[in-house]
C-alpha cells in the first residue's frame, strides 16, 4: 500500500487487480504493476550517439541563472563530499560538507537560512574526510552518518548515531562491529537482502570492497560469500536494478588504469559482467580511470541510464532495456577528455529532461572548469553560467530544492584550490517555471527512509505519458549519499500526474501507484508516500 499526504486524487484504477482505498482524502491504488514501455520512449532516433526528438513540443529556452547564498558562510576551502539530508526532521533540507584537514560542517536549514551546527552536535570531525553517507541504520527514523577517511595516520572510519530531535550524534563504530582503516571512497546504505533494514557497502581504493549485513545490534561482513570484494582501486559506485529483476546491482568505477566493474546481483551473489557488456573501460593507462557514476533516466524511456565521470573521456551508458547498454557520449559535448571528479543529474530548468553537472580538476589547479550540460530531449548543450566558468573546478556536486520553491538548487565543494570555496547556489527560475515540478519523498509505513535504489515514475494523468523516472539516492556526488526527495520537472501543459513507486523486497519488484495528483496543491511541492505497510 502507498499512503499519501497533502494531495487530491480520483482513484482511477487503470491496471492490476488490487483495490482502492482512501487515505487522508486521497484515493490510493494498491497492487498495480508498472507498464512503462507502452507509454515511453516512442519515436526516438539515435544520432551521433545521442537520442534526439521530444514528445512535448518545442524546446524551451531557459537560462541557467543562479545566485550565491550566504557566500561568507560557505567560503572555507578544502571541501570534498557534500550531501543534503534533513538530520533534525524539521521538514527542510540541511547540508553536510566534509573537509580536507579542517573540521566538517553541518549546515542546519532554518527556512532558507543556514547555520553551521557541526560542533554543537558532535560532527566537527577535523581529519581528511572523503566520505559522507547518510542512512537510518537502526530504523529509529533519524538519519545516521558514516564518515570515511583515506589511509593515513591509522585513521578508522566512523559511524555516528543520530540521537534524534537535533540533540546530537554519538559515535557507535566499535559497538556495530565495523572496522575500516583503508582509503575509503563511495559508501552506501542499501538494503541488499530486502529484509527491511539498511546494510552497508564500503568501497576502498587500497583493498577489496566490503559489504556488511545489518543484523540489528551489529553488522556481519558478508563480502566473501557475496563475491563483491573487488580488489581494484574503486572510487565511485552506483547501485540500481539495471535489468529490473528485483535486486540491486552495482556499477563500480575504478581508478589508476583498473577496469571498471558491473556487479550483477544474482540472488545475493554478485557476478562482474562489465567485460561481457563492454562497459569495463577497455585498456587504460595508469592515469585513466572511472571516478563518479550517477544514475537517472536521461531519455525518459522508463529505464535507468548511467553517466560516468572519468579521468579521460566521460561516458554515458544508455540502457537499451534488454540488459545491455550503449555508450552515447563519444564525439559529443558531454564526452570531453579531461579529469572529471564527479557528476550529478538534475532537471534545473524543470522541462522534464534531466540535465547533468560535471566537475573536473587536475592537481592543485583545474584542468577544465565545471560544466552544466542542458538536456534537450536527449541532445546535450553546454549551458554553463559564466560565474561557474570563472570559479573553476569542483569536487562534490549535489542538487536539491533547499528553499522549497520547486526548482533544484546546487551545492558545490572545491578541494584542490586554496581560493576554493564550497558555494550553495539558489536556482533563480521564474516562479511559474520553478513551480512546474513534483518531488517525492518515499518512506516506509513507520516514516523511515530505507528505500535507497527504489524508483519513482511520474506520468501525465491526462495522456498516460511517462514524464520521468528517478532513483532514490543510493550514493553519488563525490563519495556521498544523501536523502533529498526525488525531483521531476513537468512540461507546462501537465496539470495532474500519477506517481508510481517501485521498491525491491523479498517478492522482487513491487510497484504501487498514486493517481490524479495536483502538484500545485502539495505543500512545499513534496509528496510523501508511505510504501509497504504490510512488510
Amino acid at each position: 500500500m502507498v499512503g499519501a499526504v497533502g494531495a487530491s486524487g480520483s482513484g482511477r484504477l487503470t491496471s492490476g487487480s488490487g483495490g482502492l482505498r482512501r487515505s487522508l482524502g486521497l484515493f490510493v491504488v494498491t497492487g498495480i504493476a508498472a507498464s512503462v514501455a507502452a507509454c515511453a520512449g516512442e519515436g526516438r532516433e539515435v544520432a551521433e550517439g545521442v537520442v534526439e526528438g521530444r514528445t512535448d513540443g518545442a524546446v524551451e529556452e531557459v537560462s541557467a541563472d543562479f545566485t550565491s547564498v550566504q557566500p561568507d558562510l560557505f567560503a572555507a576551502s578544502g571541501a570534498q563530499p557534500n550531501a543534503f539530508v534533513d538530520f533534525d526532521n524539521d521538514g527542510d533540507l540541511d547540508l553536510f560538507v566534509g573537509f580536507r584537514n579542517r573540521p566538517d560542517r553541518l549546515y542546519r536549514n532554518d527556512e532558507g537560512i543556514f547555520t553551521d551546527v557541526a560542533a554543537d552536535v558532535g560532527l566537527a570531525t577535523p581529519e581528511d574526510t572523503r566520505v559522507a553517507a547518510w542512512g537510518d541504520y537502526d530504523g529509529d527514523g533519524h538519519m545516521d552518518v558514516y564518515i570515511g577517511f583515506p589511509n593515513a595516520d591509522g585513521l578508522t572510519d566512523r559511524i555516528f548515531r543520530n540521537d534524534g530531535e537535533g540533540r546530537g550524534f554519538t559515535e557507535v563504530t566499535a559497538e556495530l562491529g565495523i572496522s575500516i582503516a583503508g582509503t575509503t571512497r563511495q559508501t552506501s546504505w542499501i538494503d541488499i537482502d530486502a529484509d527491511g533494514d539498511v546494510d552497508l557497502f564500503v568501497a576502498l581504493r587500497d583493498g577489496p570492497n566490503r559489504l556488511f549485513r545489518n543484523d540489528g545490534e551489529t553488522f556481519a561482513d558478508i563480502t566473501e560469500q557475496t563475491r563483491i570484494g573487488d580488489s581494484r582501486r574503486t572510487v565511485g559506485v552506483a547501485w540500481f536494478d539495471y535489468e529490473q529483476d528485483g535486486d540491486l546491482d552495482a556499477f563500480v568505477a575504478n581508478q589508476n588504469g583498473d577496469a571498471d566493474g558491473f556487479f550483477r546481483n544474482d540472488g545475493g551473489v554478485f557476478t562482474d559482467i562489465a567485460g561481457e557488456l563492454g562497459m569495463d573501460g577497455g585498456v587504460r593507462s595508469e592515469e585513466i580511470g572511472g571516478v563518479g557514476p550517477d544514475v537517472t533516466d536521461m531519455d525518459n524511456d522508463g529505464d535507468l541510464d548511467l553517466f560516468v565521470a572519468n579521468y579521460g573521456p566521460d561516458t554515458i551508458w544508455r540502457n537499451n532495456g534488454d540488459g545491455s547498454f550503449t555508450e552515447v557520449a563519444a564525439g559529443t559535448v558531454v564526452g570531453a577528455d579531461h579529469h572529471s571528479t564527479t557528476s550529478a543529474w538534475g532537471d534545473f530548468d524543470n522541462d522534464g529532461w534531466p540535465d547533468v553537472f560535471v566537475a573536473a580538476y587536475l592537481g592543485d589547479e583545474p584542468e577544465a572548469p565545471d560544466h552544466l550540460f542542458r538536456n534537450e530531449g536527449g541532445r546535450f548543450v553546454d549551458a554553463t553560467p559564466p560565474a561557474f566558468r570563472a570559479k573553476g573546478a569542483s569536487h562534490g556536486v549535489r542538487w536539491a530544492d533547499y528553499d522549497a520553491d520547486g526548482d533544484l538548487d546546487l551545492a558545490l565543494a572545491n578541494n584542490h584550490r586554496e581560493e576554493g570555496t564550497h558555494p550553495l547556489y539558489r536556482n533563480d527560475l521564474p516562479s511559474d517555471q520553478a513551480a512546474r515540478s513534483i518531488q517525492v519523498r518515499l518512506v516506509d509505513a513507520q516514516g523511515r527512509h530505507r528505500f535507497a535504489g527504489a524508483e519513482v515514475r511520474v506520468f501525465d494523468t491526462a495522456s498516460g505519458r511517462l514524464l520521468g523516472t528517478r532513483l532514490v539516492d543510493s550514493g553519488g556526488g563525490y563519495c556521498s549519499q544523501g536523502a533529498a526527495p526525488v525531483h521531476v520537472g513537468l512540461p507546462a501543459a501537465v496539470e495532474r500526474v500519477d506517481v508510481e513507486v517501485t521498491t525491491l523486497g523479498p517478492e522482487g519488484r513491487r510497484s504501487e501507484r498514486t493517481e490524479n495528483v495536483d502538484p500545485g496543491a502539495i505543500p512545499g511541492r513534496v509528496l510523501e508516500l508511505r510504501s509497504g505497510s504490510d512488510r
